[in-house]
């Protein structure tokens, strides 16, 4: 399963979904009108679904594209169900298409999950303005349009009933939001990605019958899946750094064939932290670390954290290559300032009069030493492993330094100064 959300399969899955649907388009229209009520119904349903199961979730702006989404599909069926040749509703269509994926697009950079009612209604808002304001252009600007429209926008009917220059704009929004999907591993960057892909099919193919009850019906499917797909990995990850656990590092190590390299990453001197700051202040820095290390894509879909150490796994790639990477990943650890977050002191006294107190914030520079070995032919991904962990402790036992990688070569240990 974990081969299916590789960076390319992120992009070309939900494509490949989408042009299936449209090539045997023609032989779904018999089944939908015969259960037309049911289908246009559905999707209410299903996105609906989304956003009940999305709610107080780390990740919960996927609830709010979704939001966006029912939103938009209500006013396909109550705005758009009269023929485009009419002025104002042609208005609204093209409003519909400039505005959702633009909404979407946005959505991205909003980090809103720890207020997500209050983001919710927000959202709402906005969203009910942007449809009232296309309402009133197109009850108070209806002649003008019209006007515009057979000057500006070109508008080829035995292609798509989107003028020409929003259809370039809808795949435009499309591709940017694949090539964020394909970039990062962040459920709310497929997500939008699978939400512009679908509803600019829905504008593109428009004059099909029930098109839009099917796209917005594969959509929340497509949306429901990976939900699932992300509550079942919850139960193998870590709780503090949200990276793999120890049972995911078994079942991926039962798969792993030649060739690939195994590293292990330790934090330096850990003591003199916690006598430094405090004990929770390891905790601290290895979400910062692991965050790190999410935001490198070739990085994410190995990596684990196991036995308070990070272990990632190079597919395909040799020692050398591998040291490149974690060269590179050392250097971008080392540099970053760490946050070590306060202990809040609650009152012993009078714990209903006086507040818990709260310190600063701290930042700390840290650096990691990391083990590398390779696979050969002859070796088990478990031995690969104990080879790249006694590499790692037997040179910082010896050498006493930090910041270095040491590789495992016929089980000798040699250091490589970064």
């Amino acid at each position: 399963m974990s081969r299916l959300y590789s960076p390319n399969t992120r992009f070309i899955l939900p494509f490949f979904i989408t042009t299936l649907m449209i090539i045997s388009y023609p032989l779904l229209i018999p089944m939908m009108t015969a259960y037309s009520a049911l289908w246009i119904n559905l999707p209410f349903v299903l996105l609906g679904i989304v956003i009940i199961l999305n709610y107080r979730l780390p990740q919960a702006e996927s609830g709010l594209i979704a939001i966006i989404m029912l939103i938009a599909y209500s006013m396909i069926i109550n705005w758009l169900q009269v023929s485009l040749a009419n002025t104002d509703t042609k208005l609204i269509f093209c409003l519909l298409a400039t505005l959702l994926p633009l909404n979407l697009l946005l959505l991205r950079f909003i980090r809103c999950s720890q207020r997500y009612v209050f983001a919710s209604v927000t959202l709402v808002s906005l969203l009910m303005i942007q449809c009232a304001t296309g309402a009133a252009i197109s009850y108070f600007y209806q002649a003008d349009f019209s006007t515009w429209q057979q000057i500006h926008l070109f508008t080829y009917h035995n292609i798509s009933s989107l003028p020409l220059i929003l259809i370039v704009f809808n795949l435009a929004i499309s591709c940017c939001t694949g090539a964020l999907a394909i970039k990062y591993h962040h459920r709310v960057d497929r997500h939008i990605f699978i939400c512009t892909l679908l509803s600019t099919t829905t504008f593109i193919f428009f004059h099909y019958p029930f098109i839009s009850s099917s796209a917005f019906t594969l959509c929340a499917l497509l949306l429901l899946i990976d939900i699932g797909y992300c509550r079942y990995q919850q139960s193998f990850y870590d709780a503090s750094t949200q990276l793999a656990d120890h049972r995911a590092l078994e079942q991926a190590l039962t798969r792993l064939h030649s060739p690939y390299t195994i590293a292990v990453i330790d934090l330096d001197n850990p003591d003199k932290i916690i006598e430094k700051h405090h004990p929770q202040a390891i905790a601290d820095i290895q979400r910062s670390v692991a965050n790190l290390l999410t935001q490198q894509p070739q990085l994410l879909p190995h990596c684990y954290f196991v036995s308070q150490q990070f272990i990632v796994i190079f597919e395909h790639m040799d020692c050398d290559t591998a040291l490149v990477v974690l060269t590179q990943l050392q250097q971008n650890i080392a540099v970053e300032k760490h946050i070590i977050e306060p202990i809040i002191v609650e009152s012993e006294h009078d714990e209903t009069a006086v507040k818990p107190k709260k310190g600063r914030k701290k930042t700390l520079k840290i650096s990691v030493s990391m083990g590398i070995s390779h696979a050969h032919d002859e070796h088990q991904p478990m031995t690969v492993l104990e080879r790249a962990t006694d590499a790692l402790m037997t040179g910082k036992q010896t050498k006493k330094k930090k910041n270095q990688i040491y590789t495992a070569v016929n089980n000798d240990q040699q250091a490589l100064m970064s």
